[in-house]
């Protein structure tokens, strides 16, 4: 029997909590959804024991918006992951979201594949970004500064998940093979690929293998 996996939603439009309450549920069954209008109620929530494996937050809410949110939560020492959604048409500060502990963005007009690969990736204990926003993240600030789920060799920091792929690579699978092997999304994996091009400062599959093997990391 499959343990519930509990999940906040804490929004202050009710409508659209129980919608991505709905949406949520309808991916997997072991998925159970508290919809909570108020931060300040989830932070209470929280405090007094109840356990979420998983709390998605707005990011503009009329009581404390989810940077704050996120901050107090880790301040008092909430472990779970956050996951950050957001409806603004600007770019969000994804930085300060992560470095106070968010495990990622998910914006407002995300599909429910999205979602899925959002879920699964944050479950992971990895981070979740869009495309997009991965590329503006890494435009204005380069790699990620997280020591979550990172593996270091060398000088060089690759995550769990992009060392799955890196063996997968070598092994001569496609990115939409690979996706079926690690079960995520094809997109999930050209994110992996295309970060770890840049961080071993290759262009093409062939010297990405290369490079890793000159470092070790496959053999």
């Amino acid at each position: 029997m499959k343990r519930t996996i509990e999940i906040a939603i804490v929004d202050d439009h009710q409508m659209f909590a129980d919608g991505l309450a709905h949406l949520i549920c309808g991916l997997n069954n072991s998925y159970k959804c508290t919809c909570i209008t108020s931060p300040l109620e989830a932070i209470r929530m929280i405090g007094g024991g109840h356990r979420f494996d998983l709390v998605i937050s707005d990011l503009i809410m009329g009581s404390m918006n989810g940077i704050a949110f996120v901050k107090t939560l880790r301040g008092r020492g909430a472990k779970m992951p956050v996951l950050i959604v957001s409806g603004i048409n600007t770019a969000p500060p994804i930085e300060e979201a992560l470095r106070l502990g968010a495990q990622g963005f998910l914006p407002k007009s995300a599909s429910s594949e999205m979602l899925k690969e959002a879920l699964d990736t944050v479950f992971s204990g990895e981070i979740f970004l869009p495309p997009q926003l991965w590329n503006a993240y890494e435009k204005n600030s380069g790699s990620l500064n997280s020591n979550r789920n990172i593996v270091g060799i060398t000088d060089l920091k690759l995550s769990q998940r992009q060392l799955e792929v890196l063996h997968l690579v070598s092994e001569g699978y496609s990115n939409k093979e690979a996706a079926g092997v690690l079960n995520v999304s094809e997109n999930t994996v050209k994110t992996h690929v295309k970060r770890m091009f840049k961080l071993m400062n290759v262009n093409t599959r062939a010297a990405c293998v290369r490079k890793a093997q000159s470092l070790g990391l496959i053999s």
